[in-house]
């Protein structure tokens, strides 16, 4: 019973709280972004363990920009937008490999998930970005694939929204 009113308190959270943190996406249609007010060590910190309490697995880290900024001399502009902090997570749920891999193995392709925190220099607000991966499944045969990674999509915004 205490399992299930935790849910319910975390599903009404993110209900709740998550859209009034979210920015509008000038990206696309399938990014989420979050803006945090703290600095993007503290987020990247706290993220990890939020991510751990909702059984999704850290599977690595990455800084996306590292092939620009250790070649300066060919990307002359690298710094032009003033990102002082970026660090991809990859992330995953064994669960919903498990169900994904059963039934369609080509979503698989899915999986290390992405989640992107970045701050911008002098900024006192980080952005958590994460894609909307379901989209990708539309029209898809296979209806329990998309509640899957809907699924999971819901348990990382949670994760997310713990933050906010």
């Amino acid at each position: 019973m205490k399992k299930i009113l935790g849910i319910l308190l975390v599903a009404l959270g993110v209900i709740f709280t998550a859209p009034a943190d979210q920015i509008k996406s000038k990206s696309g249609k399938g990014f989420i972004i979050y803006k945090v007010e703290m600095d993007a060590d503290e987020v990247v910190q706290i993220l990890k363990a939020n991510l751990e309490a909702q059984q999704i697995t850290l599977v690595d880290t990455t800084n996306p920009a590292a092939p620009l900024s250790n070649n300066v001399k060919i990307f002359p502009d690298f710094d032009k937008l003033g990102v002082s902090f970026i660090q991809n997570f990859l992330v995953t749920s064994i669960t919903t490999l498990y169900k994904i891999y059963t039934v369609d193995p080509n979503a698989m392709v899915l999986s290390p998930w992405v989640i992107t925190v970045y701050q911008y220099e002098d900024d006192d607000y980080s952005y958590i970005v994460r894609t909307k991966s379901s989209m990708l499944l539309e029209g898809s045969v296979h209806p329990e694939v998309l509640k899957a990674v809907k699924e999971l999509e819901s348990r990382i915004d949670a994760a997310i929204a713990d933050l906010l």
